[in-house]
């Protein structure tokens, strides 16, 4: 019995309060600071989220958005200048009620530089340049022979004057003309031609005193015989003597010398007047 007791004696002794009441101080004390410390993230909050209000049900006033950034100032904490706008033009002066638009040609005009009444009919025109004509083209007078037969059936060689343009191929431009045969007016004159129709110069050129020119083969044909081959050798070598540095005439035919025309009239060398 008395081993039983000893053994079961039980320890009554307390435990101290001591270290809890330390761990609750030092956990509000830790609250309070954290508290502190967050105070204005708080305040922040309550402001923004109007939580006074709300819980002791107050109105709320009407939310308003920040004013925007003045244009002047830098996010970044700089300022940016900006040009003010131009100013508005002024609007144009109206005119009274009864004034009518100008629509004169003067409307523009200066009123110092207006021309007066009349003036602008008394002032002269602008002078302008003259239109010059080009100059006719220089021409001389040349002789061109053609032939008259009187009643008895004589023929006489006689000339006729022709303005020829002034040209590089003086002789040519003439026997042209005369190939051509008399106008009408000189025909009424009872100027003909006995040169053989249908003859043409092919080429004339001068060398020294004697005038070498070409004809073609209708050169050697005419039907008025030897009359008609002497009066047609006349009208060439007269034509082409009228010319000072021209003394005689050599005929070719084709571009060749040939000794006869017809049957008996020789003009295998130069022929001048005297030899006709």
């Amino acid at each position: 019995m008395g081993a039983r007791g000893t053994g079961g004696k039980t320890n009554n002794k307390k435990r101290s309060p001591l270290p809890a009441i330390l761990f609750w101080m030092v956990f509000f004390i830790v609250i309070i600071l954290l508290f502190i410390i967050q105070l204005p993230a708080i305040r922040n909050t309550l402001q923004t989220t109007r939580f006074i209000e709300r819980l002791t049900n107050r109105p709320v006033p009407a939310e308003t958005e920040p004013p925007p950034a003045s244009a002047d100032e830098n996010p970044e904490g700089g300022v940016i200048y900006v040009e003010p706008p131009p100013a508005p033009a002024p609007p144009p002066a109206r005119p009274p009620r009864d004034a009518l638009p100008d629509e004169s040609e003067n409307a523009a005009v200066p009123a110092e530089s207006a021309p007066a009444s009349g003036e602008a009919a008394r002032r002269p025109a602008p002078e302008t340049a003259p239109i010059t004509p080009a100059p006719p083209p220089e021409a001389r007078e040349r002789s061109v022979y053609f032939v008259k037969i009187d009643d008895s059936g004589m023929v006489y060689t006689s000339p006729v004057k022709r303005r020829v343009v002034v040209s590089d191929s003086p002789l040519l431009d003439v026997l042209s003309l005369l190939l051509r045969g008399p106008s009408d007016t000189e025909r009424a004159q009872g100027f003909t031609s006995l040169i053989p129709d249908g003859v043409t110069v092919q080429n004339a050129r001068v060398t020294g005193n004697t005038a070498f020119i070409s004809f073609n083969e209708n050169f050697m044909f005419n039907g008025y015989g030897a009359e008609g081959y002497i009066a047609q050798l006349r009208q060439i070598v007269w034509t082409a003597t009228e010319f000072p540095n021209i003394h005689d005439v050599q005929i070719l035919v084709e571009g060749r010398r040939i000794d006869f025309l017809g049957e008996s009239i020789r003009i295998g060398r130069p022929i001048s007047r005297d030899t006709l």
